[in-house]
């Protein structure tokens, strides 16, 4: 600094203003930390402020998300920029009257706009949920910052150019050029879903690394000099720190979302790019720790603004070191594989954004309090209690979320279920609330030490004038290119970004496959294509948006970490044309939503919406009650936002075909339990009433009887246990027939297609052992009788034209009451049929895909349906057929069933663009996926080469028209 800086300091910055800003940046410090306690209480506590909309998880966290970041590290940040760029550049801030516009401007901003998150105005983006308005007014407000901030900068009066001002100019630039990005481009302009991850992962970081890291960095090399009392260790370690991220951090934005149908060249360049940010992060480390050289012990044993300023402000720069190298290593494919979607990554985002830039906003601000007051801090007690309460809360949480992200990514990488990784995360969450409410009460105990400070502090004497810094240079030295701030603004400022934003952003979105809709159907290989929502849809995904469903579901499967057997076939991009916003999103609190549709049928859906916790009771999930309408007595009704979600969950990897009818995790036959002995049974029966407490309490009811809790919204009922009637068995002795432990294991393990029950694959082996033995004891058929052998099963024959017809022409002598003609479920008899409990049944549609409302509930593959034929579905009107025909006349009816569902599978592939040369491969295919004649090529030809198996059984094609087409 010169001379005539240092004396004409005490005119050039408007110390009023700046008071009022940190003012406001002390209650941004309280208000939106505070808010995530609450949000952090949610995760062990689901039900805390649970039943009002604007007081869910899914609406209080982007407000505190975009809380902290604009709030409470803007706010302070903005304010102290009315002091810092003055002193450097030896002038007033240009126009310093428009800082309290400013001021104004900004709070009407973070007031209105975090109100109309809360009301679930939300755009769907992570940290630009704010709609156009409020969008405008803070790009506003920052441009008009921006402009009396470069004035001032290119009017200087100081020859130097110091580093804060380099990072001051860029932040500002990129931040301004990064708002059009997320707040016009990535909802407004039209793209597919993958160009617009790729965007908004650019944006998203740009955030972070383009606002905050270069906005924090420009406080941390001014204060720190200031608060140590030593000048800048090295202006070539900042030249090196500054071109360095201003090179590498816009190309990052891709490495969160490894293993998705992003082009994987760009995935590289974000983890390359990712890895050498340890270059500016390094430099900066060592400059900064560099100034404090000599002053550790007058820093650790101070007492006053200035040493607690240069705590807080070093131990943002330890936090910039550990949180920027644990960013890096995060960007590696496999750690993403460990801890991507997990609380590793929240733990990198609160050493960043908090434990490094709040703290050192913090730090700035102890040293300037004093300054702008006038009066010397109130209580260095206080501040000491605040600087170990910041320490220990900081230290507890991040270490515990690092900690979690490898156990819970541990768990799933080697197969538990996904709801038992979350229960073992809750005491782990409980700890981190604990943590927080810790580092919360620092920030309290500040405020009170301001206020304080403010009315009461010694008045500051003239000895304590404050001590500038110079810098390793000389200020008015020369510099070459690269240290002026037009280089700063056009290369680093406006090329580097731009540069980053066409290789990472708009290429992948010129590459064919990110916009086309097409896909690889999943069983035939063959290309279809996507269709778009319907309205109703359409309408259920933004109220999935509007309640934050997406902040804890992902969409998106990797071919990584058994992700494919837990939730279905890997994502393609094709799937994503459609979806703008897209919905990949970051975290995964619940499971990956990419392939729900079909899983569970409508009215699981409608009681999970409801309490969560009555059908699973490890959900931390909130109630939606204002998704429902209540007529009459009975079960809340959806209305018409609720029945929209239900849709645009039903859709939800449907595009891809029909995936589930060859899901190999569900593809169970008789004979996959293992044979227990009595005793060995008797032993699993109390970890067997521990699992269905967990698992199936919640519709089957404490007695087994079929009456929990979500019982009253299930249709059909759930399975009353206690009169020992199963429907699927493969035993003989009739209609009713106690089913084997191997049937049991199946319907577990599959679970029930167009029903509540889901497929329980992802337990344990023991746990679908031992539940099985306890579900015995609700009744005491499984003490009186035994359980007779399972039917034989012979070898299926040849499927051939003749094989089909025959069928047929048994399936109506035998079948056409009940099921109709063309197998649609809409018999003569169909309306009129009841099960034991007098409750009504449905005959199967056989051509229904998987997971439908009235089809199949096993699957259409030969096995299945030829036992149910045999054996009968118990409790209803389907009888067994055991004795009535033999073998191949079943294999018959089999083959004929499954040709109706083919059909119907060729029509949907044909009204997808399926290509007519393709069509006989396709049905070929299909059929080796359902039938073990066909797998093993024993098939006619004529079968999949004719355009209708209904016309080898003599239908014609008036007959065989689909009513759900």
């Amino acid at each position: 600094m010169s001379e005539h800086s240092q004396d004409a300091a005490p005119q050039l910055v408007n110390k009023k203003l700046i008071r009022h800003w940190l003012w406001w940046g002390l209650a941004w410090l309280t208000v939106f930390p505070l808010l995530g306690l609450l949000v952090s209480i949610k995760f062990h506590n689901p039900g805390f402020l649970g039943e009002t909309a604007w007081l869910t998880f899914g609406r209080m966290r982007p407000v505190h998300v975009n809380g902290v970041i604009f709030g409470a590290f803007s706010t302070p940040v903005l304010g102290m920029l009315y002091y810092l760029v003055p002193r450097l550049c030896g002038r007033p801030m240009a126009k310093e009257a428009w800082g309290w516009w400013a001021l104004i401007g900004w709070n009407v901003f973070l007031i209105t706009g975090s109100i109309s998150l809360l009301l679930g105005y939300n755009l769907g983006f992570e940290a630009d949920e704010f709609e156009w308005p409020f969008n405008i007014l803070r790009w506003l407000v920052l441009a008009l910052i921006g402009g009396q901030v470069l004035v001032t900068i290119f009017k200087r009066r100081e020859g130097g150019f110091y580093v804060s001002l380099w990072y001051t100019i860029a932040a500002l630039v990129w931040t301004l050029m990064n708002l059009v990005l997320g707040n016009v481009i990535l909802p407004y302009m039209e793209m597919s879903g993958i160009s617009n991850a790729a965007l908004h992962g650019l944006y998203i970081h740009y955030v972070v690394g383009l606002w905050i890291t270069p906005a924090g960095l420009a406080i941390m090399y001014y204060f720190v000099p200031l608060a140590t009392h030593n000048p800048l260790f090295s202006h070539r370690l900042s030249l090196l720190g500054f071109w360095t991220l201003a090179f590498f951090y816009p190309f990052v934005g891709t490495h969160h979302y490894l293993f998705s149908p992003i082009p994987y060249h760009n995935q590289t360049i974000s983890i390359v790019t990712s890895m050498l940010l340890i270059i500016p992060v390094w430099a900066v480390v060592t400059n900064l720790f560099g100034t404090a050289l000599g002053r550790w012990g007058a820093i650790a044993g101070g007492k006053d603004g200035d040493s607690y300023g240069a705590k807080f402000l070093l131990l943002g720069v330890l936090y910039y070191l550990l949180g920027c190298f644990q960013g890096s290593v995060e960007a590696l494919r496999r750690m993403q594989e460990l801890t991507h979607f997990n609380d590793f990554v929240i733990s990198h985002s609160h050493a960043t954004v908090f434990g490094t830039f709040i703290v050192s906003v913090v730090g700035a601000m102890y040293y300037l309090w004093p300054r702008l007051t006038g009066r010397q801090l109130w209580s260095a007690r206080l501040a000491s209690w605040h600087f170990w309460l910041t320490v220990a809360g900081s230290a507890v949480m991040l270490l515990g979320l690092t900690a979690q992200g490898f156990v819970q990514g541990s768990m799933l990488e080697y197969g538990a279920n996904f709801v038992d990784s979350v229960v073992t995360m809750k005491p782990w969450w409980l700890g981190r609330t604990l943590a927080g409410a810790t580092m919360d009460i620092g920030f309290l105990l500040m405020v009170i030490n301001f206020v304080q400070t403010a009315r009461h502090g010694k008045p500051v004497q003239p000895e304590d004038k404050e001590h500038e810094a110079l810098e390793a240079r000389p200020a008015r030295e020369s510099v070459s290119w690269f240290g002026r701030p037009s280089s700063v603004f056009i290369v680093a400022g406006i090329g580097f970004f731009f540069a980053a934003v066409v290789v990472q952003g708009i290429m992948p979105s010129l590459l064919p496959e990110t916009a086309i809709p097409e896909v690889a159907e999943a069983r035939t290989g063959k290309t279809i294509q996507v269709t778009d929502y319907t309205e109703q849809e359409q309408r259920g995904r933004e109220i999935y948006i509007r309640d934050g469903c997406w902040y804890c579901h992902s969409q998106y499967i990797r071919p990584v970490t058994g992700e494919t057997q837990r939730w279905g076939p890997v994502s393609q991009a094709g799937e994503y044309v459609f979806d703008q916003p897209h919905l990949l999103s970051t975290r995964r609190i619940g499971p990956d939503l990419t392939r729900v549709g079909r899983r569970y049928d409508d009215t699981w859906h409608a009681a999970h919406y409801w309490d969560p916790r009555a059908v699973v009771p490890d959900s931390i999930m909130p109630r939606f009650p204002w998704l429902y309408k209540q007529e009459g007595d009975g079960a809340p009704q959806l209305n018409a936002d609720g029945k929209a979600l239900v849709a645009y969950l039903q859709r939800l990897g449907t595009n891809i075909g029909d995936w589930r009818e060859t899901f190999m995790p569900t593809r169970l036959n008789a004979g996959a339990a293992v044979r227990l002995q009595g005793e060995e049974q008797e032993q699993l029966v109390g970890l067997g009433q521990e699992v269905y407490a967990r698992r199936c309490i919640g519709c089957h009811g404490a007695k087994g009887d079929g009456q929990g809790p979500a019982a009253q919204f299930l249709e059909p009922k759930p399975r009353d246990f206690t009169a020992g009637k199963f429907k699927f068995r493969s035993t003989r002795g009739g209609p009713n027939s106690l089913p084997s432990d191997e049937d049991l294991f199946v319907t577990i393990s599959h679970g029930l297609w167009g029903t509540a029950m889901p497929p329980w694959y992802k337990i344990s082996v023991d746990e679908r052992l031992a539940v099985i033995q306890y579900l015995k004891t609700f009744s005491e058929r499984w003490q009186q009788e035994t359980v007779n052998p399972s039917v034989d099963i012979p070898p299926e024959p040849d499927v051939t034209a003749e094989s089909i017809a025959q069928g047929r022409q048994q399936f109506m002598n035998i079948c056409f009451t009940c099921h109709g003609k063309t197998g649609e479920g809409d018999g003569p008899l169909a309306t009129s049929l009841t099960d034991d409990w007098g409750n009504p049944v449905t005959p199967a549609n056989f051509t229904l895909p998987a997971g439908v409302a009235g089809g199949v509930k096993l699957g259409h593959d030969g096995e299945h349906l030829f036992e149910t034929i045999m054996t009968g579905v118990g409790a209803t009107p389907m009888p067994p057929f055991a004795g009535s025909f033999d073998g191949k006349a079943i294999w018959n009816i089999v083959h004929f069933v499954q040709s109706l569902r083919i059909d119907a599978q060729m029509e949907t592939l044909r009204d997808k663009g399926l290509a007519e040369a393709q069509r006989g491969d396709a049905r070929r295919r299909l059929w080796a996926s359902l039938s073990q004649a066909a797998g093993r090529g024993d098939i006619a030809e004529a079968v999949w080469q004719s355009r209708d198996n209904s016309q080898l059984a003599g239908l014609g094609r008036g007959d065989s028209e689909r009513k759900a087409q």
